[in-house]
């Protein structure tokens, strides 16, 4: 049932998840063993921040890398909390960093509570003439003229340089909006930015648009982050994401609906930070010209490794809390708050006396992991507060690396950059630390196990639970049948339907619950639109039940029907449109050692609840051809086998006995031959009913009877092939004329080819020369075997290729054929040239050969 069908996938599906990182602004989905073919890198800054850890907490604490702590299956739950609201208060101290207070986070939460919240970035640009001025420039280099002994003239160039002057003026703004933001009501800036500086260029043409709005827009939707706030009546209280481990699609601590959500929120705020980052960076800070008289490095906004993340997979063997005492001391300088966020008192996001808020995690999270092995929130916020003295101290590098002077590239734009960059790296964390949670639950089910679980494997497993599951008559068993008549009987070949496993060498049947039912009424199939045949039988209903590991495609299934030798059975392939019908697609005679392979294509269609809300929105009319398409997909939906076996059909339509042909291998062997390859119709072999009584209609009578009749039928299908052999014989004669010249006209040579050469030639003939049977036209040639020579020619012409029958054969057959065919080609009445190889006694016969055979009377009207 369900439930079980959902334990088991938590036990034993545990494929990689998909993983998301943001890079350049790109959003690149790559899957999580390919992202851990940087597991290196991961370990490595894992490692440093495990050496960071030791110098936050106390010495007497031993936090360590999860999969490296004995701990319980519910403790990866409250790992996957405990990095998530981590993450959650890290970005929530990272915008007020960038302009956050107090009164306007209560805001916020007051406008999540009933309508969506987004931040927009919205960036302007403005590029103005301000002067021309124009100065002289003197060339360094002198010319001096002397004239005289002590006389110089001294001369230079001074070239006139006019320069133009811009003013260029960007301004940004932070916004967070309720809803569509319509009206200055639902609209509240969080922070702005104004710059200027001057351009110079050589001609007046302006380096930038005039105005450029706007510049940049970026928007995200941070409505999850504000309800996970948990404000209720105008209090705020600090993170509390959890997962809710009962619901039926929550599978593992990584797999189901709450991390999910919690994964697209940081995506989304992660390609945002990235796409503003960017055009900070790549833009805006492209434009100021640089000066040699104080250049910027731009490299300090670049390098955010200094900047603690507090975001790590870390248990520890025996968890100790911090208390109140090292509370106080992870707060720091941040000590002096001025309360809760709203009034509320019990949470832990707090002011400072700069006007921002501060983030941390409260006591209540700890509530359900008390003797877990996970950290605590005291010690989270120890993290966050080494985060929060981590970001001060960069941010006074940039201030002392960076003016602030009202300029483009100011230390106000570049801590923008920085606390951007770091959102990023936080949400990377996360990621990790998730996906590494359920590579640790992969890797310890495979030790468990002792291999890694393959498609082989799983249905080996599925063998063994079916064998517990079911009773012995009820259990699925494997889709092959020996096809035999009786008990008694040897089969005559295997039917199956096999599957191709992943770590196979050789296909495996499939296993079926299957119900075997003895006919109760015919059924009929169609051979063609005339005739329909109609077959009783034993009859198997088989249901297969196929499992597929998530982003893997289904095993590939094939219909096997392998034949003994001597044996033979029809099986066909189609469809069961109803109780009493069966359309078969495709059919194939299997006998003497054939082995038959149908690949299966297996196609789904929706189910009744899919299709009924596929279909709800559509019109009445085109609901009714829904469904009465439907109703056609699912009569042919029914996958049906037939077999046939032959040896019976033969002995019924035959007149013959139950088992009469069993040892009758010969007969049997003929029988086939003659129905499959000369078509011959079974009454022409089958025993006569009316010679029963004289015969005495026995079996040994019939089968003799059924004996002569094919022994009648192979005798005058040899004395047919041996006709064809004669005329083809014939055909190649009249077609190839110097062949049947005698050896010693060719020096010895032999003229015409050997039997079994010429023999072999005139096999491929065999359907030409049926052809000409059929239109009537003469089988016979000129030359050696020939029975009939030239016609004579037509009256006022030259004389026609014909041929009568009835012409009687010329004296020498080779000079026969030489002197038709010259006259042919000459014209009549002038004796044709002989061949320039031919000798001088067949030249001076030609004429003389020529002349009766023109003379000959004609007995039957000659044939074109």
């Amino acid at each position: 049932d369900a439930r079980r069908d959902l334990v088991t996938r938590k036990i034993l599906v545990t494929s990689a998840p998909i993983t998301k990182i943001s890079g350049g602004g790109s959003k690149n989905i790559v899957n999580v063993m390919a992202f851990y073919h940087q597991h290196h890198d991961f370990e490595m800054k894992l490692s440093r921040a495990i050496q960071t850890v030791e110098k936050i907490l106390d010495n007497t604490r031993r936090p360590q890398i999860a999969s490296d702590v004995h701990h319980r299956y519910d403790d990866k739950y409250s790992l996957a909390e405990f990095v998530t609201n981590t993450s959650l208060a890290s970005q929530l101290n990272c915008l007020s960093r960038l302009g956050l207070n107090a009164e306007q986070l209560n805001t916020l939460c007051a406008w999540g509570a009933s309508h969506s919240v987004s931040l927009v970035f919205t960036a302007k640009e403005y590029c103005s003439f301000v002067r021309e001025v124009k100065r002289e420039v003197e060339d360094p280099r002198k010319h001096v003229t002397q004239i005289g002994g002590s006389f110089n003239i001294t001369s230079k160039v001074v070239t006139t340089v006019t320069e133009y002057f811009w003013k260029f003026e960007s301004q940004w703004e932070l916004t967070a909006i309720k809803g569509v933001g319509e009206g200055d009501a639902n609209q509240m800036i969080i922070a702005q930015e104004k710059g200027a500086c001057e351009l110079k260029t050589s001609t007046k043409t302006s380096p930038h648009s005039e105005a450029t709005v706007p510049a940049a827009t970026h928007s995200v939707n941070i409505t999850w982050l504000l309800k996970q706030l948990g404000g209720n009546g105008g209090a705020i209280d600090s993170p509390n994401f959890s997962i809710d481990r009962d619901k039926s699609t929550c599978a593992t601590p990584r797999r189901n609906e709450d991390v999910t959500a919690a994964l697209e929120h940081f995506n989304r705020v992660s390609d945002w930070g990235d796409d503003i980052a960017s055009y900070l960076k790549h833009n805006l800070f492209n434009v100021p010209q640089r000066s040699a008289e104080r250049p910027l490095s731009m490299g300090a906004i670049e390098d955010t490794d200094s900047i603690f993340v507090p975001v790590l997979p870390l248990l520890e063997a025996e968890a100790e809390a911090a208390g109140d005492i090292a509370l106080e001391e992870a707060k720091g300088e941040e000590q002096d708050v001025n309360g809760s966020v709203g009034g509320g008192g019990g949470g832990a996001v707090t002011n400072t006396p700069e006007g921002g808020v501060v983030v941390t995690l409260s006591g209540a999270a700890d509530e359900g992991t008390a003797g877990g092995r996970c950290l605590q929130s005291v010690d989270a916020n120890a993290f966050l507060a080494e985060e929060r003295r981590s970001m001060r101290a960069k941010c006074d590098d940039i201030s002392q690396a960076f003016p602030s002077d009202g300029s483009i590239v100011t230390a106000a734009n570049c801590v923008v950059v920085v606390t951007l960059t770091h959102i990023k790296n936080v949400a990377i964390s996360l990621w990790g630390c998730l996906d590494y949670i359920e590579k640790m639950l992969r890797n310890q089910l495979i030790a468990a196990i002792g291999k890694e679980v393959m498609p082989q494997d799983f249905a080996e497993y599925m063998v063994f639970h079916n064998r517990k599951l079911f009773a012995p008559q009820y259990r699925p068993k494997p889709f092959c049948y020996d096809v035999r008549r009786t008990a008694n009987h040897s089969p005559e070949g295997v039917l199956s339907i096999n599957q191709n496993l992943v770590g196979t060498a050789q296909p495996e049947a499939i296993a079926t619950i299957v119900s075997r039912a003895d006919y109760s009424h015919p059924m009929t199939f169609p051979i063609n639109a005339a005739a329909n045949v109609t077959f009783n039988g034993d009859r198997y209903l088989h249901a297969y039940l196929a499992h597929t590991f998530s982003g893997s495609s289904a095993a590939s299934l094939s219909l096997s029907a392998q034949a003994r030798q001597f044996s033979s059975m029809l099986v066909m392939v189609g469809t069961i449109s109803s109780a009493t019908s069966f359309e078969p697609k495709y059919a194939c005679v299997v006998q003497n050692k054939d082995e038959l392979t149908v690949p299966l294509e297996l196609s789904t269609i929706p189910t009744p609840k899919e299709f009924k809300d596929a279909i709800e929105s559509l019109s009445p009319e085109q609901q009714r051809f829904a469904k009465a398409f439907r109703s056609m997909q699912l009569a042919s939906t029914l996958f049906g086998v037939l077999v046939i076996q032959i040896k019976p059909a033969l002995e019924r339509v035959l007149n013959l006995p139950n088992d009469a042909l069993t040892k009758e291998i010969k007969l049997t062997q003929d029988l086939m031959d003659l129905f499959i390859t000369y078509q011959i119709p079974t009454d022409l072999l089958s025993f006569d009913e009316s010679t029963a009584d004289a015969t005495g209609g026995d079996a040994r009578a019939r089968l003799n009877a059924v004996k002569g009749h094919v022994a009648a039928m192979h005798e005058m299908i040899g004395a047919a092939k041996a006709q064809e052999v004669a005329d083809a014989e014939e055909k190649y004669k009249y077609e190839h004329p110097m062949r049947g010249m005698s050896d010693d006209e060719f020096g010895g040579q032999q003229a015409f080819p050997s039997e079994g050469s010429w023999k072999n030639t005139l096999t491929l003939g065999l359907e030409s020369t049926m052809e000409m049977k059929k239109k009537g036209k003469s089988r016979r040639g000129f030359g050696n075997g020939g029975g009939g020579g030239p016609p004579p020619p037509a009256p006022g012409g030259a004389p026609r290729m014909m041929m009568a029958r009835s012409a009687a054969p010329p004296a020498p057959p080779a000079a026969s054929s030489f002197s038709f065919g010259a006259a042919a080609a000459a014209g009549a009445g002038a004796p044709a040239p002989a061949p320039a190889f031919a000798s001088q006694q067949q030249q001076q016969q030609q004429p003389q050969q020529q002349q009766p055979q023109q003379q000959q009377p004609q007995q039957q009207q000659p044939q074109q």
